[in-house]
């Protein structure tokens, strides 16, 4: 068991690039809504600006394997890597919403290009014995990283610039560890695209489980601050709700072990009933801050069960030389349920206050499950 623990160079210093990148991530996370928040930007404008950034994600899916195949992957790690940190550094001087809104989706860009070509890098050079057990340290060192990131700015202080300067230091940080491996021959990336649809009559339980995976997740790290200050505390004790649930990541890599037994379908299943059930709990109970961050903790538990087991799916149903693009469509689909969680979870917000976020959290939940009893419904009858 301990054999898959045993890792290359490259994909230890890809791991290390991904921690960096993702306490980078945790520190925005606070900042971003903090400062639209201090500048009486509601929450459901708050909510539609977030999805800029997931939009320019998916205009960047376009023009990925273009881009890569023309300058080289090292080449578009270094721009997009330079280009992340630098709007990170000039969004602390905010003027205007409409400002935020272009360089929100000009950073969904860099985003979409640094973390998708690493991703590919990352699953091309993975051995398949590794793969379960390499997605949960994977998974884990992102919730380790975002979860490090509150707790960062709860010293360095949620409206202070030296927030914003500590973010953008950690991304080029997360490149330069990448740097060492410019002698390695990174992946080649092909132009090869497959489309949603492709991808969802190929696996339609993959592509809906990561549909609200992502719309829950967005959410929770979009809204939870705003949650937060709407039942009374500080911005600070509000993003350490954030810390909580991604302490949780410990968790992914037994989730890792567990699917070498256990059908990832059923540890789906079992994380989104546990997501439900969490949030109807906070419903009655979260007048308590100290069970605020147990259930936090408990919800990232939940999140572990459904990332680690879709991850290894769509990774699973792809052949090498498809990973690439199989991963680029995954994210689009992750990236429509950011979207569509960053809308629902500040109109929901807006109109019924802070059980807004919490409604749409339980519905997101149950019509996954709808979904889930429709498929067996029908597969059944095909049967």
């Amino acid at each position: 068991m301990l054999t898959n623990f045993k890792f290359s160079k490259e994909l230890n210093l890809l791991f290390l690039s991904i921690l960096l990148f993702a306490v980078a991530i945790g520190i925005n996370i606070v900042t971003f809504p903090t400062l639209l928040s201090e500048n009486k930007i509601s929450p459901f404008v708050i909510g539609v600006a977030s999805t800029f950034e997931v939009i320019g994600c998916i205009f960047a899916s376009f023009f990925l394997s273009r881009i890569v195949a023309k300058i080289g992957m090292i080449a578009a790690l270094r721009i997009s890597a330079f280009s992340y940190a630098t709007s990170i550094s000039l969004l602390y001087f905010y003027q205007n919403i409409f400002l935020w809104i272009v360089f929100i989706f000009f950073m969904g860009c860099c985003w979409f290009i640094y973390v998708i070509s690493r991703q590919a890098w990352f699953n091309i050079i993975l051995k398949d014995e590794q793969r379960g057990v390499a997605t949960g340290i994977f998974s884990m060192t992102i919730s380790l990283g975002l979860a490090l990131g509150p707790v960062i700015v709860s010293f360095s202080g949620a409206h202070n610039y030296y927030s914003f300067l500590i973010s953008a230091a950690l991304v080029l940080l997360s490149f330069f560890s990448i740097s060492f491996l410019k002698k390695s021959s990174p992946p080649e990336i092909t132009s090869k695209i497959i489309p949603l649809k492709e991808f969802f009559k190929k696996n339609p339980r993959c592509f809906v489980s990561r549909f609200f995976l992502d719309f829950q997740t967005y959410s929770i790290l979009t809204f939870t601050v705003i949650f937060g200050t709407r039942i009374g505390l500080s911005y600070e004790a509000a993003g350490l709700l954030i810390t909580s649930y991604m302490a949780s990541g410990f968790f992914d890599v037994w989730v890792g072990f567990i699917l070498k037994k256990t059908s990832p379908y059923k540890m789906i299943n079992i994380g989104f009933l546990g997501c439900i059930y969490i949030f109807l709990v906070i419903t009655l109970y979260h007048q308590s801050y100290l069970l605020l961050l147990i259930l936090y903790f408990i919800f990232g538990l939940s999140i572990a069960c459904i990332y680690v087991s879709v991850f290894k799916i769509a990774n699973e149903d792809y052949p090498k030389e498809q990973l690439v693009a199989a991963n680029s469509t995954f994210q689009i689909i992750g990236s429509i349920g950011s979207l569509s969680g960053s809308l629902f979870g500040g109109l929901f917000l807006d109109i019924f206050d802070a059980n807004g976020f919490l409604i749409a959290m339980i519905l997101s939940g149950v019509f996954y499950l709808t979904f889930l009893v429709t498929y067996e419904t029908k597969y059944a009858e095909k049967k």
